[in-house]
């Protein structure tokens, strides 16, 4: 299934989905990693943005921002928010932009899981490596094969709008995370649902690390979530920050 279509429908609905979510706060996090590293990025592209909560932020702390999405449904949506991001609908692992000198790159909301096969994630990271100066960063996160064989994925928010449920299965053999999403919306007293079906892989931190060395990245550290400490064995999401040499 293409990463593009497990976003269509459930695009108009997204932002409402995750009203809870503090993007503040992982952007704060990202900030903190540049100052950790005496980095001052100006110029950042925003790798599979979604609607652009995140690169609007970023816009409005003073960065210069292109934000790249797969699904054009949720660039859509992006286009429609204040600010002065430049937005493009792209596949990760097809990208080609003018602007070859970032910066800074981003990749955040375990985007990179979705990217299921391993030749498309190394020529994604090849991709984003192509598109930054030397010596630019590449920050992004990933779900862990634990959080995913773990169900972390699974949801159930009858309360919440959209209402939904989540239910996912793990194939310990292809690392291969399959989520069934199920909506209900009501709009002018009308009830209707929706069904999106998600698939993620567990990338192993070994792989991922190799698969960044042959892209031309260096891995400067793996850090626990929100954190600035090694995993461990149960950490449910890692982020990685790289340096192109």
């Amino acid at each position: 299934m293409s990463e593009a279509n497990q976003f269509k429908t459930l695009a108009e609905y997204y932002d409402m989905l995750m009203s809870g979510v503090r993007y503040s706060y992982w952007v704060d996090y990202l900030e903190e990693i540049f100052i950790r590293n005496n980095f001052e990025p100006k110029t950042v592209l925003d790798v599979a943005c979604g609607t652009g909560n995140v690169s609007q932020i970023l816009d409005e702390r003073g960065y210069s921002v292109t934000g790249i999405d797969i699904a054009p449904d949720m660039i859509e949506i992006a286009r429609r928010k204040e600010g002065a991001v430049d937005y493009r609908v792209s596949d990760m692992a097809e990208l080609d932009l003018p602007k070859k000198d970032f910066d800074a790159a981003v990749s955040l909301f375990d985007s990179v899981n979705y990217v299921t096969e391993p030749e498309k994630v190394k020529e994604a990271f090849k991709r984003i490596a192509g598109h930054l100066k030397p010596g630019g960063m590449f920050i992004f996160d990933v779900n862990t094969v634990y959080a995913l064989a773990h169900k972390f994925f699974d949801r159930v928010g009858l309360t919440d709008t959209p209402r939904h449920v989540w239910r996912s299965s793990y194939d310990y053999g292809t690392r291969i995370c399959t989520v069934d999403m199920t909506f209900q919306v009501t709009e002018n007293g009308e009830t209707a649902e929706f069904k999106e079906t998600h698939i993620q892989r567990g990338h192993l931190p070994e792989e991922l690390s190799m698969w960044l060395c042959e892209a031309g990245f260096e891995t400067l550290d793996i850090f626990h979530a929100y954190r600035f400490r090694k995993p461990t064995r149960r950490s449910d999401r890692l982020f990685f920050v790289c340096r192109k040499k």
